[in-house]
């Protein structure tokens, strides 16, 4: 992220977005604090495909309505533990298996929004700000979580892209940048450009615009004494790339708690197969090497500290359309990774699997959600950050949170 003067100027963007840091995150530079509890949402932006991520091959009808893009029988790759339907895994997500069967990843199927939305931007705003069907709601979900532990710190929530992501806008500071090396004052006479800065703003000590300049040059210089270097291989691709940088900041323990990055690609409307491939590759390999990375680090084991939500924001149509692909539906799939909580669980809310045949499906088409998103949310952050379920309220507003609701993740 480049900051120039005309940045530093707009005092509105100085004084409301997450670009500074103030003097209790400085400290944070150089005293040692206890590692934080973290929650990383990823995105799969798009609508992926649950009845491909988590195959219900236990159920004949899932091949009968797809004959051309089902994952072929057999396949599917078997998960032990609590999975009394008899859900597989789609066959390249084999990182995704092995922490199933470790304990350490489990599936919420039937999941997601209540809205009956299909379209991708209402979706993904009414999921990631926390309030279906309301468009009015400015602010995103993990932001008021944020807001409810009385945040002053900027650190404390991390979009690792261009602009923040859409669960940490809002009023509770937080930075975004798409690389930890790219957060920084660049271009010509860098240097120099910051000391004028420093010495521009010092003529008026204690003031906003003045706080706001200093914390901002605090957070470029925290984040970039931040150390990078793993000794864990992460694969090429844009999701390994930001999450190498989070779990980076993570194990820098600078007070970061919320994260949220994404991966886009995932409406596959034709040649889902061919699709898919490529997808699955890439997600598979990207929490793995993240996984590892969070696991090895000499003596803390970062991923027990650490919950990974992987997210979309509706699942597809139930049949296959005549592209060898689907169509925008409404049940999803959600996984967890990490964080101490009840692994190898593939969970159907009250092992109920509807069924596949219209009469079973959500207006005849889609997958029902029998799991609301909030509650799957609202269990993270009152089991693994220690919310209780009254300061919950504001996160998800209008929303009854009862713990008899939650999936048992934890």
């Amino acid at each position: 992220m480049r900051l120039n003067r005309r940045d530093f100027l707009k005092a509105g963007a100085v004084a409301s977005t997450g670009y500074f840091l103030p003097e209790s995150l400085a400290r944070k530079a150089w005293a040692a604090p206890t590692p934080e509890k973290v929650v990383v949402a990823v995105y799969l932006r798009g609508g992926a495909d649950p009845l491909s991520l988590a195959v219900p091959a236990f159920d004949p009808d899932y091949y009968t309505v797809r004959p051309d893009i089902s994952i072929a029988s057999g396949t599917e790759l078997t998960l032990t533990g609590g999975n009394p339907l008899g859900f597989g895994l789609y066959p390249l997500l084999t990182d995704f298996q092995t922490m199933y069967n470790a304990g350490e990843l489990s599936l919420v199927h039937l999941s997601g929004s209540p809205s009956e939305s299909r379209s991708h931007f209402d979706a993904q705003d009414y999921m990631e700000k926390g309030k279906p069907d309301d468009k009015a709601i400015g602010d995103g979900w993990l932001n008021r979580y944020l807001a409810t532990i009385g945040n002053v710190d900027s650190i404390s929530g991390v979009s690792l892209s261009k602009t923040p992501q859409l669960a940490l806008l809002g009023d509770s500071p937080n930075v975004a940048f798409s690389k930890i090396s790219r957060f920084d004052v660049s271009g010509d006479f860098a240097t120099e450009r910051k000391a004028a800065l420093d010495a521009f703003y010092a003529a008026e000590p204690g003031s906003t615009l003045t706080t706001g300049v200093n914390s901002a040059f605090s957070a470029v210089d925290l984040i970039a004494g931040v150390d990078t270097s793993t000794s864990i291989t992460y694969p090429d691709n844009d999701l390994a790339d930001a999450l190498k940088d989070v779990a980076a900041i993570i194990k820098g323990e600078v007070g970061a708690k919320v994260f949220a990055v994404d991966l886009g690609g995932w409406d596959h409307h034709s040649n889902q197969i061919s699709e898919l491939v490529t997808k699955c590759t890439e997600l598979n390999g990207a929490i793995k090497a993240f996984r590892d990375d969070l696991e090895n680090t000499g003596g803390t084991n970062y991923l027990d500290q650490t919950v990974t939500l992987v997210m979309t924001e509706f699942g597809r149509r139930v049949e296959q359309n005549g592209g060898a692909g689907s169509d925008h539906g409404h049940g999803g799939v959600m996984f967890s990774v990490g964080g101490g909580h009840i692994g190898g669980q593939a969970i159907v809310k009250n092992n109920n699997w509807p069924g596949l045949m219209p009469d079973d499906l959500f207006k005849g088409e889609d997958l029902q959600v029998t799991t609301d998103f909030r509650d799957i949310f609202a269990e993270v952050l009152f089991s693994h950050m220690g919310a209780s379920v009254a300061s919950l309220e504001p996160v998800f507003p209008g929303y009854n949170i009862n713990q008899s609701n939650f999936p048992g993740l934890f």
